[in-house]
């Protein structure tokens, strides 16, 4: 099976004929779709194996372990697979990954009375779909740029990620009436389904891709699956890993990347605790509020898809300090109903736009042939920090409360902001004059 890629071309800019609009909103509710279906299958699987290790031991923390259990794998993933995906078929990849996580779920449901007597087996089916899962999501990254030209590549993501944003506000409905019907792990059968679905939507995409390569590009450019420029032979991880320490654009965007995601995730991830434990409110309204950070989410995605690729630097410029400024406000404003949903909607906007600007950056600015090796160390390196700040933070909230330990992440984030906008101004065109980065003639990548 190989790769299509679409390489980007003056069309960008220009005004879109009645033809290309027809092929680009076909991609677009394919894409849609696909994330849609994805989010049901995610949020299916992820409430079943929290519900079977909570029902096995009635521990709160058995929970945790799952999560913990899963992040772990999903580091080694991306140290592991990315290499294979950049030497291989991002497409063969993730089709592998669609079909074995179905498998998985299949096995997994039909031996539904072994699982719900043993944590260990629930912890290591969890945490072989949160692998498989996270091999899946790096073939989809490299994927993509390789399908796409940037501008079309800007505005795919955008919307997915507002799709995204309403598949999380239906995908707990939904998984809570499976597994009404369903309980236990055969609910996960169902997310099997949604599997299925989405790889038959996979190819609705790729039928589009093809379809408009087909019509606007010569024969000769329709069927390589690597960059043009790729050196000869392979790169290995350590040789990957030393070019990003010894740029100082690539080494400045991880550490300002790491600690931007550090503190967007365990505001994230500390937020219902927040509203639980200080702000006093009810289970019920407590998920209320977090669904207002799920609407800043929709607008930000389709913020993204607005500002298009020339807006990327911009928004990761203003959307630390916007989310900034919600968090700084929300233990202290949270009292009143009003005020506390206007700044989870901020926190929402700025979360979603920086997280979708700084990987479209990634994606646009990593060399192509290595976008899964350089990406996937990237990531590990963020996971493990990130997972360190989320437990520090937990015990943070316990010892001194929520203000505090908010103040100290709103204003990490709005520092942030101007330190992005000076990457901007002196590093920005560093990232693609590495070694290892083709020659830019004919190599497909183009300047916002």
């Amino acid at each position: 099976m190989t790769t299509v890629q679409e390489n980007p071309d003056t069309r960008a800019g220009t005004a879109l004929s009645a033809g290309a609009r027809r092929w680009f909103g076909m991609l677009l509710v394919g894409f849609v779709a696909l994330v849609l279906a994805r989010a049901m299958s995610e949020g299916v699987y992820d409430l079943a194996f929290a519900n079977l290790a909570l029902d096995l031991s009635g521990l709160v923390t058995t929970i945790g372990l799952v999560y913990f259990a899963g992040y772990g794998v999903e580091v080694a993933a991306s140290l592991l697979f990315a290499p294979l995906i950049d030497r291989g078929s991002p497409l063969r990849v993730l089709v592998i990954a669609y079909l074995v996580k179905t498998g998985l779920f299949g096995l997994i449901g039909l031996g539904s009375t072994f699982l719900s007597g043993r944590l260990w087996a629930i912890v290591v089916a969890a945490a072989t779909v949160d692998m498989v899962h996270q091999v899946g999501e790096m073939a989809l990254s490299v994927l993509l740029p390789r399908m796409l030209a940037p501008e079309t590549l800007v505005r795919v993501q955008g919307v997915g990620a507002t799709a995204r944003s309403v598949g999380e506000l239906l995908s707990p409905v939904l998984a809570g009436s499976v597994l009404a019907l369903l309980p236990g792990a055969r609910a996960l059968m169902v997310a099997g389904v949604f599997q299925i679905v989405a790889l038959l939507l996979l190819c609705v995409v790729l039928a589009a891709v093809r379809a408009h390569r087909r019509t606007v590009l010569p024969r000769g450019e329709r069927s390589d699956d690597k960059d043009a420029a790729e050196p000869a032979g392979p790169v290995t991880r350590r040789e990957v890993a030393r070019t990003i320490v010894r740029s100082a654009a690539w080494r400045r965007y991880a550490v300002l990347d790491t600690l931007t995601t550090l503190a967007l995730s365990s505001v994230v991830l500390s937020m219902l605790a927040l509203l639980r434990e200080q702000l006093g409110l009810s289970p019920a309204r407590a998920a209320t509020f977090m669904a207002f950070s799920t609407l800043g989410s929709i607008v930000g995605g389709l913020v993204v898809a607005k500002g298009g690729s020339a807006g990327l630097y911009r928004s990761m410029h203003w959307s630390p300090a916007v989310a900034g400024a919600g968090t700084l406000t929300m233990p202290l404003l949270g009292r009143n109903d009003v005020l506390l949903a206007l700044c989870m909607i901020l926190f929402g906007i700025g979360f979603t736009v920086y997280l979708r600007s700084a990987g479209l950056v990634l994606q646009l600015r990593a060399p192509l042939h290595l976008l899964g090796t350089w990406s996937g160390l990237l990531d590990a390196v963020g996971r493990v920090v990130c997972a360190l700040g989320i437990l520090l933070t937990g015990f943070a909230l316990d010892m001194v409360g929520g203000t505090a330990v908010y103040a100290v992440f709103g204003v990490l984030l709005l520092v942030m902001g101007p330190c992005w906008g000076h990457f901007d101004r002196v590093h920005r065109d560093g990232l693609d004059a590495t070694a290892h980065h083709p020659a830019r003639e004919g190599a497909g990548r183009e300047r916002e």
